[in-house]
């Protein structure tokens, strides 16, 4: 057997490079904790071009139903069916990738490539993707084997397919129904669960003024159309509505409310507000509903911009022009913008930019909802990650639950927990975030099949 470092002591090796093997491909069976569609693909046209052509080839893909984030993201789940299709395509009927649900995280690799008369096997670190092949420092042993031979090779290449058989019987075929299949643990409940967060991003309707620090640094009134504790920047709404003759002077719609909220589908954890993939679908309609309120604010805006073009930056250099006469009587000379030349070339820029931004509906609609959504992070590798995750979770849960003596939660999830797990109130105020957790994992393995976060009535 041999051992080889990626990155350590060579540049990276291409997949079709590692994986051949003397000869045709009739077989290969992969068991990687985590993929990505890049790899997926080089891996089919690797069997593909490699096949032999007297036989189907057979190819075997067993990956982690939470860590593929199958559930959790439409798109991912989208782009799995597409290249499973494409298996089926090239390879024989057992072919496809598997979905492997077990009590807890699975993280296994392995890798088994079987032609007619010699086979490969290898056993690491390595995931099936980019990073694992390209990127990562990666640790493998692998062999080249003699079919039918009593090495230890053979051995293990017996027992890669032993265990391929097992996590078969365990497992579930993308484009197979998976919604009944819930976790046995609440690490794999919060990985196959979306984050969902209000934008931090800076406000893309403000231009950056690039003021000197010795007043940024400062509460200070500057002008009439910069509040004191936000002086770097000046927002197109104050231009669009300010009063002549420091801006146009026009009514802007109302923001609207957004009485209809998106959070009671969540609990907050340390990564944002996390979600679980079976209530996505009453989220993104609250979400529809905050974006229509939302949306005649923003189109008034943007529709502005275009029409009153010239007649806001001509706002915005009078105001640079009261900016400069108050940074020369406090004897400041280093603004960016007492240049008149490089501030309009700035706003030009920026304005450009903007534009191209709106342009994009997905921009736009997330710009409007204040809203955007990640699959759950893949902090499990990390322990100290992983339980602050978890910890966190729970924490909100007793919030949520201290909450309901007031009668001031609405939150679904805190609710479907409490159901399922037949807590009375004394006993939510009697559990800490240990217990509560303890108590969620039982109930997972004790009920697989049936989800937490649904009304469960037997």
């Amino acid at each position: 057997m041999e051992i080889k470092s990626f990155k350590l002591y060579d540049d990276s090796q291409p997949l079709n490079e590692f994986f051949e093997i003397s000869g045709a491909i009739r077989k290969i069976i992969i068991i990687s904790a985590y993929i990505d569609i890049d790899s997926i693909k080089q891996l089919i046209k690797f069997v593909k071009k490699s096949a032999d052509e007297r036989s189907v080839p057979s190819l075997r893909l067993f990956i982690d139903k939470s860590s593929s984030h199958y559930l959790s993201d439409r798109e991912t789940q989208k782009k799995l069916i597409e290249v499973n299709e494409k298996i089926h395509n090239v390879c024989d009927s057992e072919s496809g990738i598997f979905l492997v649900q077990l009590g807890s995280l699975f993280h296994s690799k392995a890798y088994l490539i079987e032609g007619n008369k010699k086979a490969k096997i290898i056993f690491g670190s390595m995931n099936l993707t980019k990073n694992g092949f390209n990127k990562n420092e990666e640790l493998v042993l692998y062999e080249d084997i003699n079919i039918g031979g009593k090495a230890n090779g053979n051995r293990l290449s017996k027992w890669i397919k032993d265990y391929a058989d097992n996590l078969y019987k365990k497992s579930v075929q993308v484009g197979v129904n998976v919604d009944n299949i819930f976790p046995s643990c609440m690490r794999q409940l919060l990985l196959d669960g979306s984050i969902y967060y209000e934008l931090k991003e800076q406000n893309p309707f403000r231009f950056k003024l690039h003021l000197p620090k010795e007043v940024v640094k400062q509460d200070v009134h500057i002008d009439e159309m910069l509040e004191a504790s936000i002086t770097d920047s000046v927002s197109i709404e104050i231009l669009l509505s300010a009063k002549k003759p420091f801006g146009l002077d026009l009514d802007l719609p109302e923001l609207g409310s957004s009485k209809a909220s998106w959070k009671k589908y969540c609990i907050e954890t340390c990564y944002g507000h996390w979600s679980p993939q079976s209530l996505r679908d009453d989220l993104k309609s609250t979400l529809k509903k905050r974006i229509k309120e939302r949306k005649p604010y923003f189109d008034f805006i943007t529709t502005s911009m275009k029409k009153e073009k010239d007649n806001i930056f001509n706002s915005f250099m009078r105001l640079r022009l009261r900016i400069q006469e108050y940074l020369e009587k406090n004897n400041i000379t280093t603004w960016k913008y007492s240049d008149e030349t490089v501030a309009k070339e700035a706003w030009k820029n920026w304005n450009e930019n903007i534009n191209n931004k709106l342009e994009n509906g997905e921009y736009y609609n997330r710009l409007i909802s204040g809203v955007t959504n990640v699959p759950s992070p893949d902090v499990w590798s990390d322990p100290i990650a992983s339980v602050e995750f978890e910890e966190s979770f729970c924490e909100s849960l007793l919030y949520h639950w201290s909450k309901e003596y007031l009668k001031e939660t609405s939150n679904v999830v805190a609710q479907a927990f409490a159901w399922n797990l037949d807590l009375d109130d004394h006993e939510k105020e009697e559990l800490d975030k240990e217990q509560l957790q303890s108590q969620i994992n039982e109930w997972l393995i004790e009920n697989h099949g049936y989800s937490i976060i649904d009304f469960n009535e037997e």
